[in-house]
């Protein structure tokens, strides 16, 4: 990456991955023994580093999750992210206190969550959390505005109020033209959708979705995921989202956090977990991952270091160096033009020390935001790349080198894992 590099590593995906910050779920040094003694031999061994196999042989207890920290902001879809017996299924049920944990806290908007009990839990659930599951647990006598509207039932609201919230919610997800109809005429996405509607039909503050697309087909899964993240720019829920599959926690996550065996490995942005993996696991897993889709402009952009209008040619090269140009911009600090060496030179060649006889207009622009593999044929002119904010205005400048060796770089690191593992 370049020595004036204004990358961060904040952005992700083909939407902005930004979130406001505000921390509204936090697991602090959460422990989930299995077993009939939970808090005895078996915890100790756990807490003191035996591994999860290790502790199930000496004790006969199984280790679901091992001092599991993380916190979730507010409108962050977060994804936790891991292969079967990692923990992943097992860390979300606890904030929604489906299990009790052997050890720590879990707090959702501040809240002790597995200190509630009775009524008080119920509420709190109701009022805070809904829940998408993996397979679509809708009634097949009930027709879906009536799916949609179950859980407002169970709480007792008016029948003309929660028919007017579950047809909000079918709105949202596209279905309302089909709240007459019962779930066996509906196609798998199309029920899948009909459970995503029941869990905003009453407008929780967090989505709990537990592998909510992995019974799905790859097609429906892909046009799912586009549906959240559509869903999710106009509601702006906090999501606590649960994948095996590495690709569908890039592509949605505003972060992602991967377990192995019941312990967090890594959190980071889709880009961090890509360009940075901190353990060869995690190399492993990104190792067939199309960089390209996730790396971003921003990832690998220099500062921008515009040439002012009123430079003398001679000057004006010198600054373009060895990069493959520079722009100029006008007063509201807008590129308008690009200087490359070889067009500098040329017109210097001529006899002309004339900065604007060397410019040209006919460069690409693009947003922090857009991936590497958006870029691609741009990028294959040879010339950089205005890389510009919502306003126009410029705020990195992407050379075709920088892609290629950011993208080497990625996979120098990935094989250096590798033959750390091997070795």
């Amino acid at each position: 990456m370049s020595d004036d590099s204004a990358g961060n590593g904040a952005a992700g995906g083909a939407r902005s991955r930004s979130t406001e910050g505000d921390e509204i779920i936090r697991l602090n040094e959460v422990y989930k023994i299995f077993g009939p003694q939970p808090q005895g031999r078996a915890f100790e061994l756990a807490r003191s580093g035996v591994d999860k196999n290790e502790v199930q042989r000496l004790s006969g207890h199984v280790v679901g999750l091992t001092d599991v920290s993380f916190s979730i902001n507010r409108g962050e879809i977060f994804v936790v992210m891991g292969l079967s017996g990692s923990g992943k299924s097992t860390a979300i049920r606890t904030v929604n206190k489906l299990h009790d944990v052997t050890y720590g806290e879990v707090l959702v908007d501040g809240v002790d969550v597995q200190k509630l009990h009775g009524t008080d839990l119920q509420a709190f659930r109701r009022e805070k959390m809904g829940m998408v599951f993996q397979h679509f647990a809708l009634f097949p006598h009930r027709n879906v505005l009536d799916n949609v509207g179950y859980g407002l039932k169970v709480q007792k609201v008016s029948r003309s109020n929660r028919g007017e919230a579950a047809m909000r919610a079918l709105n949202l997800v596209g279905l309302a033209a089909f709240a007459d109809h019962r779930p066996a005429q509906l196609s798998g996405g199309m029920q899948q959708r009909v459970g995503l509607a029941r869990a905003l039909a009453s407008d929780p503050d967090i989505l709990l979705m537990d592998e909510a697309f992995s019974a799905l087909d790859p097609l429906i899964r892909r046009q799912m995921q586009d549906e959240m993240m559509e869903i999710q720019d106009e509601v702006h829920k906090t999501i606590l989202f649960i994948t095996h599959d590495l690709n569908e926690a890039l592509r949605l996550g505003d972060r992602v956090c991967i377990m192995k065996d019941g312990a967090v490995v890594q959190i980071g942005t889709p880009e961090e977990i890509l360009t940075e993996p901190a353990t060869g696991y995690v190399a492993e897993f990104v190792q067939d991952v199309d960089q390209g889709r996730v790396i971003k402009a921003l990832e690998v952009m220099s500062q921008p270091r515009p040439i002012p209008i009123d430079t003398s040619l001679s000057d004006a090269l010198l600054l373009v160096d060895d990069i493959a140009g520079r722009f100029c911009c006008n007063a509201a600090g807008k590129p308008e033009a690009l200087l490359t060496a070889a067009d500098g030179l040329r017109t210097r060649s001529m006899g002309s020390n004339d900065l604007k006889k060397a410019l040209r207009t006919d460069f690409d622009q693009c947003s922090p935001d857009s991936t590497l593999n958006e870029l691609y044929a741009s990028a294959g002119r040879g010339l950089s790349i205005a890389v510009v904010d919502d306003d126009g205005k410029l705020v990195g400048n992407l050379d075709p080198r920088l892609i290629m060796e950011e993208m080497g770089r990625v996979e120098q690191l990935i094989d250096g894992f590798e033959r750390e593992v091997f070795m």
